[in-house]
């Protein structure tokens, strides 16, 4: 469940699989729907001699320059390919150049082999691949969704020769076995579950280097997409501009960071914005192979980690893309002032397994959370940017219709009714929940204060005070020395969590406080996992569990070790800080993609790869540690 360099633009995503095939090619107006799902092989064959690239033969995957093109090299045959692949930020487009140099000291002639394989709007029903010989092309299309695939050299000449069939059915494995030979059967149409493969002939002579384009632009109609089909200047200065644009945006404020974390911390960025479209739904991950074991995925925009990762975009001064998020969650807030539980990212509710009925009851079916860091997060915005403006227009629509709720969302006690908790798991009252609620709480108040809002500022802020207090009160025991994560059903639960950090993180206790220090100090006794290292989510974590074993607490998540890390930092314990830190750095992978969690044996990455909320809180504990605290 891994995927590599992740590229978007808003409207078209596209991932690698470990083989660095084209693996999910999302592309609608909203960045919504999945045309890929199966890997786009990618074939080479030098003087006769074929093979499909894998990983095997792969030596180096990664971003170039720090820019959110990627870059693929390896050797076959002696010659050096280079495979530079990007999205271009203004058509939707997909460009990949091939550089090959020719290390023999003979003429060598490569063919390369470009498979696509569509399944258009998720499924492979009703597909229809055709020749297009005025591109020259080949076209796959369904309804609304048409996509052009071909080649240009620096001739300006394009592919030889091609194939088109079914796959996946009768026994059918695909056109791409027809490339295994060199010869392809020149079939020029096929429907229902097709897919096809073009090849483009180079000659190269000893000590040269020569290189090509191949290229996928996607539309909503057939004219649109055969209307200026790029030739070969066209796309070399397509791929000039991604860079371009890619270089001025990474750079637009210098950190000052350590090389390998600077690097990280750019590559984190491009991954946030690359799951982000353009009406500012941002999806937790758009690795789709979880799809195979549960028939869902996290191809969602949680109002969590969204929250996170706009908060992560705006300290990074990239306010743009945050105040984007923000017009999202004024389009998706429900009328009742809560989010929902997840949304597509056209800003429809989305599938969700949490219940509208607990004990006989009715409950409303949300994690309180995801509503509260939506305002604890705008607050951060207008804090650093002070959109007054911006605020004014949304305040009643959003900031007030959230914190009115919020408000009347609570027991007796001032604490918030039960909800779902953040790892979506229990049905209780939790910490995380509370100390997330008590931050909206005093946002709300803070947002209202400015705005003259002076019943309202009290309304909230006396609020937040009486959350506090009956939070200390209830949850904190002096026998255990710790605050319990939840009550259920008027029981606490003492787990040892790693969510836990959230109290001083939202603002509840400062991080030196004696409660907090005893919270940490065993969240890190207990929570570390021994000989790979790293925090668990909380004691006897079952989900992912790779096999019982007690000496195990959970596997370890790059989330909650930051969590570690940036607490180290609050204190000032900067060396620990930099240590859990650094075991994050050194559990990315190759192309700096974070997963959500770390097999506890062998260190490899565990469930979906990337996972933008991984990513957000890199960016936020980075900046935190070298920086300097702005929250």
């Amino acid at each position: 469940m891994v995927r590599f360099l992740p590229l978007g633009n808003g409207r078209l995503l596209v991932t690698f699989d470990s083989d660095m095939n084209l693996m999910d090619f999302y592309y609608s107006k909203t960045q919504s729907e999945n045309h890929g799902g199966h890997p786009f092989k990618n074939g080479v064959m030098v003087n006769g001699k074929f093979i499909w690239v894998d990983r095997k033969i792969i030596k180096d995957a990664d971003y170039l320059d720090h820019t959110a093109v990627g870059r693929i090299y390896f050797d076959f045959e002696n010659v050096e390919f280079t495979s530079y692949n990007s999205v271009y930020p203004y058509e939707d487009v997909f460009l990949r150049r091939i550089s090959m140099k020719n290390n023999n000291a003979f003429p060598v002639t490569v063919s390369l082999f470009f498979h696509q394989n569509f399944n258009i709007y998720g499924n492979n029903i009703g597909d229809t691949a055709y020749y297009e010989p005025s591109g020259p092309a080949i076209v796959h299309y369904k309804e609304r969704r048409y996509f052009l695939a071909s080649t240009r050299d620096q001739d300006n000449s394009s592919f030889s020769s091609y194939a088109i069939g079914v796959k996946d059915f009768g026994g059918m494995e695909g056109t791409w076995k027809d490339a295994e030979d060199g010869i392809l059967s020149m079939n020029n149409i096929s429907i229902g579950s097709v897919d096809s493969v073009i090849s483009h002939k180079i000659n190269i002579e000893p000590g040269r280097t020569e290189e090509l384009y191949y290229f996928i632009k996607c539309s909503r109609d057939l004219e649109t997409l055969m209307k200026d089909v790029p030739d070969y200047n066209s796309l070399k200065y397509m791929e000039y501009r991604t860079g371009n644009f890619w270089k001025l945006w990474s750079s637009k404020k210098n950190f000052g960071l350590e090389n390998n974390i600077s690097s990280l911390f750019k590559r984190s960025l491009f991954i946030i914005r690359s799951h982000m479209n353009g009406i500012g739904g941002i999806v937790a991950s758009s690795d789709s192979d979880i799809l195979k074991s549960n028939r869902d995925g996290y191809y969602y925009v949680w109002p969590r980690d969204s929250s996170i990762a706009a908060y992560a975009l705006m300290n990074s001064t990239h306010y743009g893309p945050a105040r984007l998020f923000f017009d999202f969650s004024v389009d998706t807030i429900l009328p009742g002032g809560y989010f929902a539980h997840k949304y597509n990212l056209n800003g429809t509710v989305a599938s969700s397994w949490i219940p509208r009925i607990m004990d006989g009851k009715p409950i409303i079916p949300i994690q309180e959370d995801e509503t509260s860091l939506v305002l604890w997060s705008l607050w951060n915005y207008h804090r650093r940017v002070n959109d007054l403006e911006f605020i004014s227009d949304i305040y009643e629509n959003l900031i007030r219709k959230a914190a009115d709720f919020i408000t009347d969302f609570r027991d007796e006690d001032g604490l918030p009714k039960p909800s779902y908790d953040l790892w979506e798991e229990r049905y209780g009252v939790h910490s995380f929940t509370i100390a997330t609620t008590y931050a909206a709480l005093v946002s709300a108040a803070k947002f209202s204060d400015i705005l003259g809002e002076d019943s309202l500022n009290r309304k909230y802020a006396d609020a937040a005070l009486k959350m506090k207090e009956a939070f200390i009160r209830k949850f904190y025991s002096q026998e255990n020395g710790r605050f319990a994560r939840s009550l259920i059903n008027g029981k606490l639960d003492f787990t040892i969590d790693s969510a836990l950090f959230s109290i001083w993180r939202f603002g509840l206790l400062q991080p030196d406080d004696p409660m907090m220090v005893s919270t940490a100090n065993r969240i890190f006794n207990k929570l570390w996992v021994p000989k790979v290292g790293g925090l668990a989510r909380y004691e006897n974590d079952y989900y992912q569990r790779i096999k019982e074993d007690k000496s195990i607490p959970g596997n370890p998540w790059i989330i909650t070790t930051l969590w570690g890390a940036d607490y180290y930092s609050s204190l000032g314990k900067m060396d620990e800080s930099k240590n859990l830190i650094n075991w994050v750095v050194d559990h990315a992978q190759p192309s700096g993609v974070f997963s959500e969690q770390i097999n506890p044996y062998d260190g490899r990455p565990i469930s979906v790869s990337p996972l933008v909320w991984s990513h957000a809180e890199f960016v936020i504990t980075v900046l935190n540690h070298f920086n300097g605290r702005k929250n």
